[in-house]
């Protein structure tokens, strides 16, 4: 699936749950995929997930080149922002809410507090 869909070098990749059933380590490395894909690729991507370490993972880390050739993932902090992650959450089939990372992990709406959060 994944390898069929970056044939070509396209612009914009639709990954639909790509780590339903995976352990950890496996879902981080197709996370990170996504990563060097945006960052070193300039490749968009729609990332559909209901894991939210998944959704935290790739809109706080970032990857670069370090001066050995190798692809090396930091963390978006102080001295670096540059992350554009936009943030959609279907409720009821609609969209119940549109936004940054931050803005959805401070919701006081009851629904995504519970996602988010679990309480």
């Amino acid at each position: 699936g994944i390898a069929r869909a970056l044939v070509g070098d396209p612009e914009i990749v639709l990954f639909d749950e790509p780590t339903a059933g995976l352990d950890p380590p496996t879902a981080r490395t197709i996370c990170e995929l996504a990563i060097k894909l945006r960052d070193l690729h300039d490749v968009s991507s729609i990332f559909v997930t209901h894991e939210m370490n998944n959704l935290r993972y790739l809109s706080s880390e970032y990857a670069v080149i370090d001066e050995n050739g190798e692809v090396m993932f930091e963390k978006e902090g102080e001295r670096l922002c540059m992350i554009n992650t936009e943030i959609m959450m279907l409720r009821d089939g609609k969209v119940g809410f549109e936004g940054k990372d931050e803005e959805l992990m401070r919701s006081e709406d009851p629904y995504i507090r519970t996602f988010v959060h679990g309480k």
